[in-house]
């Protein structure tokens, strides 16, 4: 079993936590950059969502109300007209006739269900925006707290000289524990 020091597990730890830090920052950074829109796009966004999902709330009443009265509008007041004329009911055949008007409230019926879906999907889109917005607002405050602690580990690493692995490769191999005053190399002095 072999014993280490004190000094030499905390240099380890501060190792791993270098890397781990540069790790999570490559990884977070970029996914919080893409969940954060401008301010001005998500209120606009948010504002339009709005607006659709209440219009399709009351474009869905209104069909419900369309088709309570369809027997007074217009178009639809010829059915109502064949369907209390006999003789023109019994040529077209009172199945047929039948079959026409329950083709034409299921289409209504139909209809009113997708606009009603559709304020459905504008409401859920809205919240996920929300959350979207609220993730990435925390991932950039996790990204800064991450910095700052790297810019930490890094005033420590100069003012120590520690200087562990090149961050670029993020290699543990490339590190060179420096053992007396000797081995530093001297950056005014070339090799």
């Amino acid at each position: 079993m072999t014993y280490t020091s004190l000094t030499e597990d905390l240099l380890e730890e501060f190792r791993a936590e270098k890397k781990m830090i540069n790790e999570q920052v490559a990884m977070l950074d970029p996914l919080g950059v893409s969940l954060r829109k401008p301010a001005t796009q998500r209120l606009v966004s948010s504002t339009l969502l709005v607006i659709t999902e209440i219009l399709c709330y009351l474009g869905a009443v209104a069909g419900i109300a369309f088709m309570a009265l369809m027997h007074t509008i217009y178009p639809f007041t010829v059915l109502s007209g064949i369907y209390n004329n006999e003789q023109l009911k019994n040529k077209i055949g009172v199945t047929n006739f039948n079959y026409l008007g329950l083709a034409i409230y299921g289409i209504v019926l139909l209809c009113i269900l997708l606009v009603f879906a559709i304020g459905r999907m504008a409401h859920v889109i809205r919240l996920k925006n929300d959350i979207l917005h609220l993730a990435g607002k925390d991932i950039k405050t996790i990204v800064g707290q991450h910095l700052e602690r790297k810019a930490e580990i890094e005033t420590i690493d100069q003012k120590h000289g520690l200087d562990f692995y090149d961050l670029s490769s993020g290699n543990d191999e490339e590190f060179v524990k420096k053992d007396g005053i000797n081995d530093i190399a001297n950056p005014g002095f070339g090799d």
